[in-house]
Order: C-alpha cells, then structure tokens, then sequence
C-alpha cells in the first residue's frame, strides 16, 4: 500500500505534456520581439478553447495577472527559474501578483514576487478552480506567499516558497490543494498553514528554516502529509491546533528549535510511521485537550522528552520507538490522560516514562529498558495505571512512586535493574497487582518514609538485597503474593512500619523467609513461610508483630526465632518440619502464643532460653519426648513451666488420623494430594519413628484456608473445640466475598463449604466432649452442616465435590439426629430435626455404588444407628410422636440402632482395626445401647474398651478422653456401690494372695479400686502389700537365702517393683 502511494505521487510530480492543439502566442519584453510585451495583454487575447502563453527571460510587472480558463503560461525554452534570465511575474501595489478562480490553467518555471507594501495581499490567490503550478518560485518581503483559499483544488509540484513575510502557503475555507515535491522555506511565518475546513494532500515536499512552525493547522482541516522532510522550523515541526484532524505519514521531522510535532487546542491528528529526531527541544507534545492516534512513529536523541503531553490531553500512542530523549522518554504532566500501549520506550535519560501532576494515562504493553535513570518515575499526584509492561535494565529504581503519587501497576515484569525493582515512597499509596520482578539489584520492592500501597498477587524473585523492604512508618497491604529465592530476606519489615501482610507465599529465600526487626509492628495472617536457608521467622529488637493462621515450613534452621526484646502475638499458626527448633525464643524476648501447632523440629519443638519469657497458652506441640519442650537451662522447673503453658500435647498416635484426614481434605479439582509432615516418636516404627506424608510445603499454594483448617484439626483434635471455631471464622471473614483474600467464586464456594463441613464436625465432637450435649452447639453444627451440603449440591460434579457431598450428608444426618435427642432448636422442632436427618441419609444412601469403600458404608450404618438412637430418647423425652405405645417403640429404636452399631463397628475394625478413632466412636455408641438394653454387666466392658482406646489414641489429657473416664468410673462406681466387698472380704483376699505368693493380685485388686475412683483404698492395699514384701525379704535375709530386695532377683523384689509401678501410675490419676 505504501510503495503504490510513493508511485502514484512520483507520477503526478512529472509535469504535464502541453496540449499540442492549443494555439500559441508568445510574450516578450523587447517591443516588436513577440506578439506581447506583458502576460496580462496575451491573457486577455485568449478565447474559449484556451491558450499557451510562452514568456520570454525578464521581469513583468503586472496590475493582476488573472489567468482564464485553459490558459498556459510557461517560460521559454532556456528561461526557467534557475537560469541567468528567468520570467519574473512582480507586482508592488495592494494586490496579488497571480490570481486564479478557474480550471484548467498553469503556469510553468516562472518566478513570482511581491514588492509590494507591507501588509500587502498574498504574492498568489487561488480563490477556486484547479490551476497547477509547476517548478515555479514564490517569494516575496510582503506577505504570505501562496494563499488557496475558496473551494480551490490547485496543484503545486516542484515549486519553491520561500522568504515570504508571512506564511509560505497558507490554505484557508474549504480548499483541497494538491502540493508535492516543494521547497517551503525561510519563510517569517509558518511554511505551510492550514485552516477552516481545508484539507489536501502534501507529499515529498521540503519544509524548512520558516521562523514559525514548519506547518501549521487550525479550524477543522483535515490534509494530509505524507513523506515530508520538515527540519530547522524556529517555532517547532508540526503544530497542529484547535480542531485539526490532519494525517501525518511517513515524515521526517528533525532538528527543528522546539517540538517536532505539537498537538494542542481539541485537535485529533493520526500520526503514523513518521520520524521525529534531534529537536532541540520535545519530539511529540500533546496539550491543552488534544487527542490523536500516534502509530509506529520513531521518536529519538530529543533535547528533552521525546513524548510530552499535559493539561488535559488525551491521546493514543500505538506502537513508537521513544529512543534517547535526553530529557525522558515519555513525560506527562498536569491532568494529561490518553492511551500508551506497545511502545519500545529505550535508552533515555532521567526517565523512560515520567508521570507527573495529576496525569492519569494508561499504559499497556510498553518495553522500558535500559535507561540512565528510573524506568518508570511517578510523582506529585499522578495516579495512572500501567499494565502488562516490560521494565528492564534501568540504571536506577525500574519503577519509583515518589510525593502523593496514586498509581495502579498490574501485570508489569520489571526486572535486572541496577537499583531497586519498585521503589515507593514519601507518601505515595498505589495498588501493584500481578506483576512479576525479579533480579533488582537493590532489592525487588522497597518502601520508604510513609508510603501507604497495597501489593497483591505478585512475583517477587531473585532480589540481590531482599524481596520486599518495608521502611519508615510505611503502613503498605501485602496480599497473596509469591515472594521467592531472594537474599537476605523474603520480606524484611525495619524501622516502626506496621504493614499488614497477608495470604502471601514466602519460599526458598537464600536468607530468612521473613524479618521484623527494631520497633515495627504489623499483622500477618494466612502467609506460607517455607524453605528458608536461615530462620523462617526472625523477630528481633524491640518489634512486637502480630502473627495469625500463617503456616512455617521446611526450613534448613528455626521456624520461628524470637532474639533480643522482640514481643508480639502469635495464634493459629502451624510450624512444622524445620531443622533446627520449631520455635526458639533467645535473648529477653517474650512473645505470647496461643494455640499454635508446633510439629517436627529437627531439634525439638520450643526452644526458650534462660533468660527468655513470655506467655505460652494451649500450643500443640508434638510429644517428641524430651525434645517437646527445651530450655536453655539445667533447671528442670523451667521445663515444667514451658510445658504446663502449652497443656495440650500431639500424641503420636494421632499421626495416622491426621495423615488420612489431611490427605482427604487437601484434594481439590487439579491440586495435588501432598499431606503434612508428621514426625513421632513411634521407635517400633521403620525409619526411627517418622509417620509420614509428604513435604508439608507442597500442601497448599496460594489457598489460606487449608492450612487454618489443618491447624484447627489439630486444635479440635486437642479438644480446644472454641480455638478451632474461632480460627475458622477468621478464615471465613478472610476469604469471603467482603474478605480481603480474592477467590474465583467457584473456589471460594468450594472452601466456604469445607470449613461449614469442618466446623460441622467440630462442634459435635465439642458438644459430644461435654458433660452435657449444648443445644446451642449441636444448632450451629446443624447449620454448619446444612450450608456446606446446599454449596457443594450447586458444585460441578467432580469427584472432590462429590465426596465433599456426601461427608455433607453425614453431618447433616449425624448433626439433626443428636439436634431430634435435645428436643430441637432455633426454626426446627425435635420432629423437623428428625425428617431432616432421614431425607439427608436417604440422598446418602441413594450415592452408594459397588466400589463405595467400606468404611464409607460403615459411616452411613453409624449415622442410621445414632438416629435411631436419638429418635428413642425424643421419645422418652416426649419431644416427638410416641404413637400411643412408648415403652415398645423405644424398644424397636434402640434394638434397631444397636443392631447397625454392630453393623459398623464391623466395618470399621474391617477397614481400621479396633484401635482407631472412626471405630471408636461405634464402641461409645454399642455401650451406651447395651446399658440401656442389656443393663450395666453388658456395657461395663465396651466403656472399658473405648477407655483404653481413646487413651491411647487421644491422650489422657484430651476431653473425649475424659469424658469416657467420667462416663466409665461413675459406672464402676454404681456398680460397687451396690455390690462392693467389705474390708474384710478384701483383706482375706490379701491375706489369700500372702499366702499363695500370687505376685499381681494385690494389684488387681488396687486397679480395681481405683478404676472406680477409691484411689486412697487402693493406695492403702498397695502400702500393705509393699510392707509385706519388705518383711519377706528380710525373712530371706536371715535365713541366709540372698540379698533379698538388694539381691534385685527373686520373686519378691519381682512383686515389690510391680506394686511401686502400679503406685507412680495411681499417684499420677
């Protein structure tokens, strides 16, 4: 397209071939010499077919020259414009030169001038018609040179307009000229002027030295100039105002003393493939309320920017080369706005793009690289938005905010600058999403004094001084950022900042994944702190941060590291699988935590040194014997002190359960199944007691709430029911739709409807570890459970969420049967409670396929026992229809529930063993329906069971585990207070154990005793039965048989250590 329209113009620039058929008469100035002696005379002899007037070297002063219509007018052969004796047309009073308002006429290689009075008409008028100049010369000290007004459609080709008090050719009204290959220039006003509505086409002409603009264009005009040479304009290049709409193409606009091209007024132009080079001052300016398309221009070595926009502009800039402004590149002030997108902006000085005042512009897809200054500079109040860039190889900071700047950065790479990636400060604020920096060499983002900004969703990597610095009082958002492999530190927090930083993703830091040091604050909750080389956490100084829900992993030393004075709150937090402690607490540091998770520290759980303090309050620490809790003293009462703050142990039999759970709860639709490290002291295992899973970082990404539903698992599992719904809740709010963590809808649907499911599970496990099931308790598990089954019923059919369905279900039926035994509560009766929980284990049923695993089977028999069950007790409660015969309908409930007790009991100790917390759960259960069918001598024993089970599995500590003691030692109880053996059946027992030398019957009766609570007789029985030991071993003593008890042989020592073991365990209870 472009090479058609450089060979339509080459033809129109040869002249035209002369009509051979038009008559011809001749001009000259000598008298006698030709058959006129002035142009006007052989003019005015023309007729209607036209005339060719040839004029012979010399000068014609004429009143007005005004051409008819197909006349001529062309030099002799010899007399052209550049020989010794041109045709010179002169006028010197008040009128033009040459005037035209026909078609068809031309004048040829004559010179024109004007010698008339200052102020004088224009040296040539074309007021209409389409008269064609060719090679001719306008000049003249007087006015303007060529002046096209009217309608007029003239052509120019090959002339020269110069030295022209005012404009070279100015084109006014409504006219259309065609001007192409001429030399306009040292003209004293503009080189070319256009105004009105004019438009035309100027192409290949030569602009120059004019002491106005080069050209100029006001009103509407609309010409267009293609492949022009415009240089040395006193006043700039191009300067197009008011409403021009002119099209610039493919020139070339250089050295001119102000801007190249400036836009200003309501202009629009479409500037397109030109080049604007060398100004002694800006190559493109746009102001005032301009607009315009700037397309695939070349922009370069300007004095000062090589793009400026101001007031209020707002233009398109598409595609240009902005190169080696030494003033910027791309500079915009005041309240100038527009579009910048896929410009390479390279090399320049101060800035690549400088934003200042109140500009507000896009930028979109721009390449900023390799400037002796900033990349990027905002300042003052700018508050543009720039996107999808790529900002790189800048000598100072690649993007720096600075005053009240407000800016918005999403999806930029800014990166391998020579200073800091983003620096922000004073008190500039901005949002600063999605982008990628990397490879600063000051550091990736630095914030200084009072900035205020709000980072979310970036990668942030390989910083040579840290990944983000955050100084001063800066008050910045950090948010669900991937902050990875930088030196010294992931995050650093200094000086008194107090950012809040949270759902971030701090990993494999070549130092610590996250400092807060002197006398900073701040709040961090839902961060994931893993594979850090140094401390995952350091605290130091005077800082005091608040930590909540973040999740420290896998690091190479410390999880968390408090030194000097260092204070702050940590909650909910879970540390786990760090080589060195998992929490160390060095110096006079005394921070608070509260139910933390604290597992698989390669040198033990906490940490506190001598002199360290603080408060520590139901953390669950793994039992990892002597290396749970360590302090850096020989003083074994501060050990003491440490452990009974953290009251709450992770037993090692709990690994398992959490391992299955984890590995369940973590799926998600594409995700992995990585499940949390769990170490134990289980020395019968492989391996030296490590239960496991996987790498514990790999568990979540950039998901917050998995990790706070694991540490709430673990709480629950704890028996710390109201920590665990807290923390919940707190998630909840975090990711809500109001939340400040952003989800896809589907996700955050999916996870709203995990934690509804877990806080469904882990209020009745609350409710069922209290003395007393809550009514208030089992209606918010309800709710809980009804919510997650309505999310996960509107969930795609995958496999997760169809599980997640049916786990839903079983809430919901397990949560409304026990909501049918308390009689109902909040909008459900005991009734309502109870369809409920019958049409959600109908659905349940109906999802049961062939390859349903078993133990999913036997859930669902479980929930159908524990409804009938509940269903009787509503009955006796009278809260439900008793349908006229009670005592038989209760019969048939209980038999019913007993019998599919059995029935998963089976099941689960198919799938489990005995000795899980799935399958006890139907022990509880099998107990409790034998006691009230069978009488206590039925249940005595399965409550026994569940008793050693849950010890073993939950810790003696744990509430279900008191409350199965509770439950089983007021029935042992019951039951020797109605039978129990007076002392002198227990002292002939003794007495008969004496006698036969029976080693442990003195101890089974003292278990006995003290299984029923009587923990004073059974210590009285024990102390008489180690005196009677002792008088034995003296009998053997002098009867010369041994040592006795000293011997350490013989069955009474054997029988003195069994009575001194059981003693240490009864003391303990």
């Amino acid at each position: 397209m472009e090479d058609q329209t450089m060979q339509d113009a080459d033809k129109a620039m040869v002249p035209e071939v002369l009509d051979e058929n038009l008559p011809v008469v001749t001009v000259s100035t000598k008298p006698g010499a030709a058959d006129f002696t002035t142009i006007s005379a052989a003019v005015n002899s023309a007729g209607e077919t036209g005339l060719r007037i040839v004029v012979e070297g010399g000068i014609y002063e004429e009143s007005v020259l005004e051409l008819k219509k197909g006349t001529q007018v062309v030099a002799a052969e010899g007399c052209g414009t550049g020989s010794a004796t041109p045709v010179v047309i002169t006028a010197r009073a008040d009128h033009p030169a040459v005037c035209s308002r026909v078609s068809g006429a031309l004048l040829r290689d004559v010179r024109i001038e004007h010698q008339g009075p200052f102020c004088s008409m224009a040296c040539v008028v074309i007021e209409a018609g389409n008269i064609k100049f060719e090679r001719c010369v306008v000049t003249g000290s007087v006015s303007i040179g060529i002046l096209i007004c009217g309608a007029a459609s003239p052509t120019l080709t090959g002339c020269e307009i110069l030295a022209c008090c005012g404009d070279g050719i100015k084109v006014a009204d409504c006219a259309r000229p065609e001007v192409h290959e001429c030399s306009v220039h040292d003209n004293d006003g503009f080189g070319i002027f256009c105004t009105g509505t004019s438009g035309g086409n100027f192409t290949q002409n030569q602009v120059f030295a004019n002491s106005n603009a080069g050209v100029a264009a006001r009103g509407t005009c609309f010409g267009s100039f293609q492949n022009n040479k415009v240089f040395d304009g006193k006043q700039g290049g191009f300067w197009l105002e008011e409403e021009a709409r002119c099209e610039l193409i493919g020139n070339d606009i250089y050295q001119n003393q102000k801007s190249g091209i400036q836009v200003g007024g309501y202009a629009d132009p479409m500037v397109q493939k030109n080049v604007v080079r060398d100004g002694l001052k800006g190559g493109i300016v746009v102001h005032d309320h301009a607009t315009g398309h700037f397309l695939n221009n070349e922009i370069m070595r300007n004095v000062m920017a090589g793009v400026g926009g101001t007031d209020s502009a707002c233009p398109l800039f598409h595609s240009n080369l902005v190169k080696d402004g030494r003033g910027g590149g791309i500079v915009l002030h005041e309240n100038c706005r527009g579009v910048f997108e896929k410009n390479q902006v390279i090399g320049n000085t101060h800035a690549g793009i400088g934003l200042k005042g109140a500009s507000n512009a896009l930028f979109d897809g721009n390449y900023v690289s390799d400037g002796s200054g900033y990349g990027v500079w905002i300042q003052e109040r700018a508050v543009s938005t720039l996107q999808n860039n790529v900002i790189e190889r800048n000598m100072r900071a690649g993007v720096v905010v600075t005053d009240n700047a407000d800016p918005v950065l999403a999806c930029n790479i800014i990166r391998d600058g020579k200073h800091a990636g983003l620096l922000i400060r004073h008190n500039a604020t901005g949002r600063f999403r999605q982008n990628t920096l990397s490879h600063n060499a000051h550091g990736n983002v630095v914030l200084l004094e009072q900035a205020s900004s709000e980072l979310v969703a970036n990668i942030i990597s390989h910083g040579a001084l840290g990944g983000i610095i955050i100084r001063g009082t800066t008050s910045v958002t950090v948010r669900g950022n991937t902050i990875c492999h930088n030196d010294g530190a992931n995050i650093a927090v200094l000086d008194n900042s107090n950012p809040t930083v949270d759902g971030n993703v701090l990993t494999n830091g070549a130092g610590r994944g996250l400092v807060i040091m002197d006398k900073a604050t701040g709040l961090y909750r839902f961060n994931m702190i893993r594979n850090s080389e140094l401390a995952g956490v350091y605290v130091g100084r005077q800082s005091s941060p608040e930590m909540i829900a973040n999740c420290v992993c896998d690091g190479k030393a410390a999880g968390i590291l408090f030194e000097d004075e260092a204070q702050g709150r940590f909650t909910y937090n879970i540390v786990c699988a760090n080589q060195n402690e998992g929490v160390a607490v060095h110096g006079k540091a005394h921070p608070t935590m509260e139910c933390n998770v604290v597992l698989q520290g390669g040198h033990g759980g906490i940490w506190l040194d001598a002199n360290a303090a603080g408060t520590f309050r139901g953390n669950v620490v793994e039992d990892s014997g002597t290396n749970a809790y360590r302090c850096g003293t020989t003083t074994t009462a501060n050990e003491w002190r440490l452990a009974e703050r953290n009251t709450n142990t992770a037993p090692a039999a709990l690994a398992e359960v959490l391992s299955e759970w984890a590995e369940e709860k973590m799926r998600t639709p594409g995700a992995n199944k990585k499940v949390i490290l769990v170490q134990n002291p289980d020395t019968d295992s492989p391996g030296g007691g490590v239960a496991m899973a996987t790498q514990c970082s790999e568990l979540l990404g950039l998901d917050p709430s998995r990790s706070c539903m694991l540490v709430a698992r673990f709480l629950g599992d704890a028996g710390q029911f109201e920590d665990a719904e807290e923390l919940i809740t707190i998630t909840k709010g975090f990711i809500g739709e109001n939340g400040p963590f952003k989800m896809e809808p589907a996700m955050r649907s999916q996870q709203w409807a995990d934690m509804s499911l877990h806080c469904a599970e882990l209020l009745n496990k609350w409710a069922a570890a209290s003395q007393e099931y809550s009514r208030d308790l089992m209606t918010r598990a309800a709710e809980y459970a009804r919510n997650a089954a309505e999310v996960f019923s509107q969930q795609p059919q995958y496999r997760t969420t169809i599980e997640g369905f049916a786990s839903a279900l079983y809430w919901v039926g397990l949560n409304f049967a026990t909501l049918t035994r308390l009689g109902g509560g909040a909008q459900w009766s005991a009734q309502q409670a109870a369809e409920v929980a019958e049409e959600a284990l109908e659905v349940a049923h109906s999802m049961v396929a062939p390859d349903t695993p078993a133990h999913r089977v036997a859930e669902l028999f479980f929930v159908d026992g524990v409804l009938s069950f509940c269903k009787a007790e509503a009955v006796a409660s009278k809260y439900i229809d008793d349908q006229g015969r009670p005592q038989e309908l209760m019969q048939e409930l209980l038999k019913k529930s007993l019998q599919t007790m059995e029935t998963a009991y089976s099941r689960w100790c198919e799938a489990y063993g005995e000795k899980h917390l799935q399958t006890v759960k139907a022990i509880t259960m099998i107990g409790l329906l034998q006691g009230k069918l069978n009488g206590q001598e039925a249940s005595i024993e399965w409550y026994r069971r569940e008793l050693r089970i849950r010890e073993e599995l939950q810790g003696e500590l744990h509430p279900r585990t008191q409350q199965a003691r509770r439950t089983y030692t007021s029935m042992i109880d019951e039951r020797l207070s109605s039978n129990m053996p007076d002392a002198k059946v227990l002292n002939e027992a003794i007495a008969a154990s004496k006698a036969a030398s029976v080693e442990n019957s003195t101890v089974v009766v003292a278990r006995f005793l003290s299984e029923a609570g009587q923990f004073k007789n059974a210590e009285v029985i024990l102390r008489e039965s180690q005196e009677a030991a002792s008088e034995a071993a003296s009998q053997s003593a002098s009867t010369g048989r041994g040592e006795g008890l000293k011997a350490k042989s013989g069955p009474e020592y054997v029988r003195w250590g069994e009575i001194s073991l059981y003693c240490a365990e009864l003391l303990n209870k």
